[in-house]
């Protein structure tokens, strides 16, 4: 009997450790996250592209860029391309800051980042232009810049 006993006992024992170890560590006031979600990294297995427009073939790291009518990038250089955000530093001008910028461009930052799947490649569909010595209002029209993206 004693065997049986003592198997009994070191059940449990090891089933009071295991509870103890599951449920003990536990805050009363439940889990708390603080912070934005981590979101699975953005990536395309094959090339990633940016396109000016229907009809325009699409590019790789330009070196100038129409992201519309009214503003045209030049003089990029690129920091990095292909994962879920490019960047890159360069020049901006167009009528939106006419007659300002008209013969003098602002140097720029430029982030790519809303990565579009298509296929084996992708497109990035959303552009932020941040200009240093922009007046707020102009600095505004370039926060959030939408990038032709073809259909499949």
């Amino acid at each position: 009997m004693r065997p049986l006993i003592a198997t009994v006992g070191s059940v449990s024992l090891a089933a009071v450790l295991l509870g103890a170890t599951l449920c003990g560590c536990a805050d009363p006031g439940g889990l708390k996250v603080t912070g934005p979600a981590s979101s699975p990294a953005a990536s395309v297995a094959g090339p990633v592209w940016i396109s000016e427009g229907a009809g325009q073939p699409p590019v790789r790291r330009p070196a100038s860029f129409v992201i519309s009518d009214s503003v045209r990038l030049t003089g990029l250089r690129w920091k990095s391309w292909g994962g879920a955000t490019a960047e890159a530093t360069g020049e901006v001008s167009g009528g939106w800051c006419a007659p300002a910028c008209r013969d003098e461009p602002y140097r720029v930052g430029v982030t790519l980042g809303g990565l579009v799947r298509q296929g084996g490649s992708g497109f990035y569909s959303r552009a932020v232009v941040e200009a240093a010595g922009l007046p707020p209002a102009q600095q505004k029209e370039l926060r959030d810049l939408r990038l032709f993206v073809p259909k499949d």
